[in-house]
């Protein structure tokens, strides 16, 4: 079950419905159970998962709240972090690590070859794997004391909205809006709808039908020219965006209809002015975790090293090596990681030189100008890496480059010709496309300045009925007309 799927929507009326019912003291085992039904329809082998990893962080939490010692806090945390990441290790990077041994035996003239086990893989383990990392290391410093109810925390790994793709919450803030169940509010319940139906709009109209350029161009790259292959990475850079938020907008509006706030994950990331910037905007609880639990601790540990801006460059590097593998157990995905940390690392090291070069030249960095073109630059770089991120393999990767960078069958009238159905859509579903981002382009440069529910709640009712009525139409019919069909959420894989 996933949220572009119709069961959903009557699971989540039949959550809402008997979460508000119930007293408020027995709320949290309602949404408990509804979590574990929700992921169990999935596969029910992904419940042992999820309770085995529940078990080690609650016990691991248990131990180290109580443990007055130091050594033996470390010894606890590291345990039991060691054993959360041994199983996401066993899952998802095992049959990589053992392709790495295989290459290098291989190389190195030794017959043998390991074979790894055709292991299933837990859906949202990546996700819940990280909140429970960070809850024993925050337990560890002293952030949060660890929960008493199994629970309450179980609930805190596993709550439906956000257990397959995040947002990555932090315990505290969770805790306590499950310990203190919120009333039942009629315009957080509107607001609720409407963000799902906005995230709806975004995932079935607009990145599921960007979706098929990406893929016909990405699966066969020799196939196209390189003027539709830009169009292919373009398509791809776009539709992530709109796929990975569209699943954050339904979260968050599912969340707030049964009372929980989650945290919001993107803040307009291709208006980035750096790719720094872009970090700052884009999968923000990720940024945030890789911060605080990678970045800041290495570079605490590292701050008396010289030259500073070399060691922070670094630790930049290494973060964002972890991300790509996070990502995927792929080189694909490291080299992806790669590129962003090389991007900020060489912001890091030549920010004093530019800064000095744009003083020289008496450059205005607060004119609209100036920031465009950087949002243009940052762009650039940012999609640029998509094309790793995407690709089947490095050659792949490597072989869009070089084609869009030569325009490849520049000469072929066939070339620049995109109505023909060679890039998966016919032309009505090309201006389709077209249209239905322009509109979603339209609202969220409106929701930059202003707060899009308040002001919707303001309009009579006979407009918002007809907003509904408009969005109900557009998803329903738009959605599925041509050659789309609903598709998995990109990040659905991680």
């Amino acid at each position: 079950m996933n949220f572009n799927t119709f069961l959903f929507y009557p699971f989540l009326a039949a959550v809402v419905i008997v979460n508000f019912l119930l007293p408020r003291r027995f709320r949290w085992a309602w949404l408990l159970i509804a979590s574990f039904v929700f992921y169990g329809l999935l596969d029910a082998r992904f419940l042992a998962v999820l309770l085995a990893c529940t078990a080690i962080a609650y016990t691991g939490g248990r131990v180290i709240d109580r443990s007055a010692e130091e050594k033996r806090k470390k010894a606890w945390t590291a345990g039991a972090v060691g054993l959360l990441v041994g199983i996401l290790f066993l899952f998802k990077y095992l049959g990589f690590f053992f392709d790495i041994l295989n290459s290098a035996a291989s190389a190195a003239g030794l017959r043998f070859h390991l074979r790894g086990i055709a292991w299933f893989y837990p859906a949202g383990i990546s996700f819940y794997a990280l909140q429970a990392v960070s809850y024993l290391l925050d337990v560890f410093n002293g952030r949060v004391r660890a929960e008493k109810n199994p629970g309450v925390f179980a609930l805190y790994l596993s709550f439906f909205p956000q257990l397959l793709i995040g947002p990555i919450e932090r315990f505290e803030p969770f805790g306590i809006q499950i310990r203190e169940p919120a009333p039942f509010e009629y315009q957080r319940f509107v607001n609720g709808l409407l963000r799902i139906g906005w995230g709806l709009f975004k995932k079935v109209v607009i990145a599921d039908r960007l979706a098929v350029i990406a893929d016909t161009v990405f699966a066969e790259p020799s196939a196209h020219s390189g003027y539709k292959m830009l169009l292919g990475v373009l398509a791809f850079a776009v539709q992530i965006y709109y796929d990975f938020s569209a699943y954050t907008d339904i979260a968050i509006g599912a969340a707030s209809m049964v009372g929980i706030r989650l945290s919001e994950n993107f803040k307009h990331p291709y208006r980035a002015e750096s790719v720094a910037d872009f970090w700052r905007r884009w999968h923000m609880t990720f940024s945030g975790w890789l911060r605080d639990y990678i970045f800041l601790p290495m570079t605490m540990r590292f701050r008396r090293k010289k030259p500073r801006e070399l060691w922070t460059a670094l630790v930049i590097m290494v973060t964002f090596l972890v991300s790509g593998l996070w990502h995927g157990a792929d080189w694909t995905f490291i080299v992806w990681g790669a590129l962003h940390g090389f991007y900020q690392a060489a912001g890091t090291l030549t920010g004093n030189t530019r800064k000095r070069i744009a003083d020289k030249l008496k450059v205005d960095r607060t004119a609209y100008g100036s920031r465009l073109a950087r949002m243009a630059w940052t762009f650039l770089l940012v999609t640029v890496a998509w094309v790793f991120f995407k690709a089947k393999s490095l050659p792949d990767a490597f072989y869009i480059l070089r084609s869009i960078a030569t325009l490849k069958d520049a000469v072929e009238q066939s070339a620049w010709i995109i109505t023909d159905g060679s890039l998966g859509l016919d032309k009505l579903d090309l201006i389709m496309a077209a249209v239905m981002l322009f509109a979603a382009v339209v609202v969220n440069a409106y929701k930059r300045k202003h707060d899009l529910a308040a002001a919707f709640a303001r309009q009579p009712a006979w407009f918002r009925w007809a907003a509904y009525a408009a969005l109900f139409f557009a998803i329903t019919v738009f959605g599925y007309y041509g050659e789309v069909s609903a598709a998995d959420f990109v990040y659905f894989q991680f």
